[in-house]
């Protein structure tokens, strides 16, 4: 299949964000999380995210750069976004993207599981790896127009910096990914609007 077929057989079974939000609660009534069925660790990521999207989702204020620039989409555009329940950092800008995609009604958000569509990841690796969340914006005729993710550019540094430091001398993961959720809670999803204003315009 060529690229624009793997999007579109991929988005077949995606969810909008409330749907999104459903099935996690309702895997969660099992003690599951999305992609990772029988992990507990994972299920306990993915309560953890699914109480944190539903945070940042209610608090979200949007910017006017983000706002003025989604404005301007005059015809219809597919955001296929790109992510898993248990995924800290799509926990903190799904329900931002989610947000956004709300304002205009040219949008379509569609979003698709990772370990479900490991043919859509091949196109949308990091340096190789498949890290998560990634929204690819498409046209009205599937063809890519941008992409982002799989986080805002300072929460990206700090994984870089991280994957650079020898190995002997890193912290735990743990507290890496504790000090991201700290800046995400300070950053207040700002980072992601003006990150999306830019690509948008």
């Amino acid at each position: 299949m060529t690229k624009e077929e793997t999007i579109q057989s991929a988005v077949k079974d995606a969810y909008t964000f409330e749907q999104y939000i459903a099935r996690i609660e309702q895997l969660h009534t099992e003690e599951k999380a999305t992609s990772s069925p029988d992990n507990k660790m994972y299920y306990d990521y993915s309560v953890l995210g699914l109480a944190r999207m539903q945070r940042v989702y209610k608090k979200a204020e949007l910017n006017p750069e983000i706002t003025q620039a989604v404005a301007t989409i005059q015809s219809p555009q597919h955001w296929v976004l790109i992510s898993e329940s248990w995924c800290g950092d799509a926990s903190q800008t799904v329900p931002v993207i989610a947000r956004i995609a709300e304002q205009n009604p040219n949008i379509t958000l569609h979003i698709v599981l990772r370990d479900s569509n490991p043919d859509l990841m091949e196109y949308y690796k990091t340096n190789g790896a498949t890290s998560i969340p990634i929204l690819a914006i498409l046209d009205e005729n599937w063809s890519e127009l941008t992409v982002w993710g799989p986080r805002p550019a300072v929460a990206q540094q700090k994984v870089m910096n991280y994957k650079s430091t020898p190995e002997a001398e890193r912290p735990a993961y743990e507290e890496l990914s504790k000090e991201i959720q700290k800046w995400y809670n300070a950053d207040k999803g700002i980072s992601t609007q003006n990150e999306l204003a830019k690509l948008i315009k």
